[in-house]
């Protein structure tokens, strides 16, 4: 048991790519992207010289509570990675000895958004109920939609709508790795968020296509144009390993939108990856557990359902 080091980056990068639960944005080329915001607080699980799992947190460098120990504050979740499925007893000790290590390190409290079901190969809630038997406290639940690729589903009659519009305004969607494009999509995504939320991507325009060049199997965007113009876009973020393909930015313009342009790549999405993965992540339609249903409907109205994501929180001392 140790933290984790440069020196491990290797083997890091090894298990994350065999693991049961640990999406591509654990691997380092992805973590370390926003490292002037974070300090890494991830620590290494050995037996003898085999690394057999690897425990995913940070803390912020402008954080007020640094004895607080996030599990991950610069990503959507975070907590406890393992390989070929290990026994609840084995994560049970893995998590004692984590714990007392983070206490010796001085963290008082651990707050941890695991891994959501929808990211994850082979999910396992042995975590969770060590969690419970610990007296974790449920701090957190936001609604995430979720398609099962591999089972039929249906487009609503809104949508279906939508998309026929689409086709009348000659609507052509396609991927593309072009900066200009990633410009022209940024540009619509920072206006919508900026004017219904009053806040910017996550993720800088710069950053975003940093990213993608580091992980070009794992981020594309799908644009939707009328003419030579982007009217509409999405993001996504898949991984073949673990079988899910999630939308990180949705965004149309005014026209793109009056003209079913974010529905039309949404369904394109969901015929062409359905060949390669298993499950397709809308995302969450929450802020802080409450529902935005418009969003939610747009969601449902292509067979979504729900699950959620969730934060604990557990005292250490």
């Amino acid at each position: 048991m140790e933290p984790y080091a440069k020196v491990h980056e290797a083997a890091w990068n090894a298990l994350i790519a065999a693991s049961d639960n640990g999406p591509f944005l654990f691997q380092q080329s992805f973590l370390t992207y926003h490292q002037d915001r974070f300090q890494d607080q991830s620590w290494l699980v050995w037996q003898g010289q085999e690394l057999c799992a690897v425990f995913v947190a940070a803390t912020a460098h402008t954080t007020t509570e640094p004895d607080v120990l996030m599990a991950h504050p610069g990503l959507a979740y975070g907590g406890l990675v393992t390989v070929a499925k290990p026994k609840y007893s084995e994560v049970a000790a893995w998590l004692e000895l984590l714990r007392a290590a983070w206490q010796a390190a001085g963290f008082r409290q651990l707050v941890l958004k695991p891994v959501p079901r929808v990211f994850c190969r082979q999910p396992s809630d042995g975590p969770l109920f060590w969690l419970h038997q610990q007296g974790a406290r449920l701090t957190g639940r936001e609604l995430n939609s979720v398609i099962d690729l591999t089972r039929p589903f249906r487009i609503g009659t809104w949508r279906r709508g939508n998309l026929r519009k689409a086709r009348q305004h000659g609507v052509v969607v396609a991927a593309t790795a072009a900066d200009s494009d990633y410009a022209a999509f940024w540009e619509i995504l920072t206006r919508n968020l900026l004017q219904v939320h009053g806040r910017r991507p996550v993720h800088t325009l710069a950053e975003i296509c940093r990213l993608r060049d580091q992980n070009p199997d794992h981020i594309e965007l799908w644009v939707a144009r009328i003419g030579a113009d982007v009217v509409a876009g999405v993001v996504v973020f898949q991984d073949t390993h673990q079988g899910f393909v999630h939308t990180q930015y949705i965004a149309g313009n005014p026209f793109g939108k009056q003209t079913g342009a974010v529905d039309a790549v949404l369904a394109h999405l969901l015929e062409v990856k359905s060949a390669h993965f298993q499950r397709f992540s809308f995302g969450i339609s929450t802020v802080h557990g409450e529902v935005n249903q418009g969003l939610l409907n747009q969601k449902e109205g292509f067979g979504a359902t729900a699950e959620t994501t969730d934060t604990y929180t557990l005292n250490l001392l």
